[in-house]
């Protein structure tokens, strides 16, 4: 459905249906469940079309940023950046991650002590870390924001210096 024909059919509606309205989709959108289903889909370079609130339009374009509650794109056609919310981007569901049947969840045996890896908190910002501790279950990290965190295995990526 157009925006124009959407917005024709709620003209009809009271001030307070369309608050009310509003908030309820605001509230929907803002649902954490529902931005870590698109966030999992995402990396950083990836090429989205992504809804711009300023013309009204679909554009293409690179991811180069995240942020809780926003991604930052790059479009094709211009130089200016811009923050989206992840409901606006249009992913295709082929596009989803695969995980083969064979692969397993990385456990303690696959990091050991001064390793450097990345993380994602519940806030969805990426960090990173040196390994300082091996638990059963969760890696004690020395983080690079000075704090320490606890993350399971399944959490940890490795990074490579080249």
């Amino acid at each position: 459905m157009e925006l124009q024909d959407l917005m024709n059919s709620l003209q009809k509606a009271t001030d307070l249906d369309l608050l009310r309205l509003h908030f309820a989709i605001g509230h929907l959108l803002r649902n954490p469940a529902r931005i870590l289903a698109i966030r999992q889909r995402l990396h950083q370079g990836q090429e989205v079309d992504f809804w711009s609130t300023r013309d009204n339009r679909m554009h293409h374009g690179r991811i180069i940023g995240f942020k809780p509650d926003q991604v930052l794109v790059q479009p094709d056609t211009t130089r200016e950046s811009g923050w989206v919310m992840y409901a606006a981007l249009s992913l295709d569901p082929s596009q989803a991650p695969q995980t083969p049947a064979s692969s397993r969840r990385p456990s303690r045996a696959d990091f050991a002590l001064g390793d450097t890896v990345s993380f994602e908190p519940q806030d969805l910002i990426a960090r990173f870390g040196t390994i300082i501790r091996l638990n059963q279950k969760t890696a004690t990290l020395s983080a690079d924001d000075g704090l320490q965190w606890r993350v399971s295995y399944a959490g940890l990526r490795r990074v490579v210096n080249l």
